[in-house]
């Protein structure tokens, strides 16, 4: 995508179409800046960030998707607080994007089915590890075994990662977009319900 310039930003309807452009770019071009994304959860009075990978956009539902392994530490913070928080950002773009929405975790179910059966032979090795993720090491390792990191393992033996793989939909109820420029900053923001746009406001920069 091209740079916006100020005199292209009309109104709010052409804002939020802007922003799910982004989204979906964000999820289908590896080399975009929006492809790598921050998630927060919650646990207790702490907020805990992670970069993780924009799998996913459904504009018309309002919804994105990420990947990610049943046994992190995350999932135990999505499973007591079913709240994600969720932050891009592209320099290019000149456009930074917060959202959050209620998380529904698919786990062994058709949408997760589908989803794993369009990883690649390269990624699952990360979901067939012994030990989960965060798991305390008396030295430094990847926690891949011999045939794990030599990618010596058939798509018939890498099903053994589906029992861990999961796939975290946000159902977004709020969009915040914040644009930089060197002729001043602008913000706008947005609610949804049920997929339908509730509210969009701009903002005080």
């Amino acid at each position: 995508m091209l740079p916006i310039e100020p005199e292209q930003i009309i109104d709010l309807p052409f804002v939020e179409n802007l922003c799910w452009e982004m989204l979906v770019e964000g999820a289908t071009n590896r080399k975009s800046a929006m492809h790598q994304a921050v998630i927060s959860t919650a646990k207790g009075n702490h907020a805990y960030m992670r970069t993780v990978v924009l799998r996913r956009v459904d504009a018309g539902s309002k919804k994105i998707y990420l990947h990610t392994d049943n046994r992190s530490k995350k999932m135990e913070d999505i499973h007591r607080n079913e709240h994600l928080s969720w932050l891009v950002y592209d320099q290019t773009l000149r456009s930074q994007i917060r959202l959050s929405g209620r998380a529904i975790v698919h786990h062994l179910d058709e949408l997760c089915r589908e989803q794993w059966n369009k990883t690649g032979h390269h990624s699952r090795r990360y979901y067939m590890t012994d030990q989960p993720p965060s798991t305390t090491l008396d030295q430094p390792s990847t926690g891949l075994n011999e045939a794990l990191t030599a990618f010596d393992y058939s798509m018939e033996e890498s099903e053994a990662g589906f029992q861990h793989f999961v796939v975290v939909e946000t159902c977004i109820d709020w969009m915040e977009w914040y644009y930089t420029h060197s002729k001043g900053n602008q913000r706008a923001g947005f609610t949804y319900n049920s997929g339908s746009l509730s509210t969009a406001t701009w903002l005080m920069p």
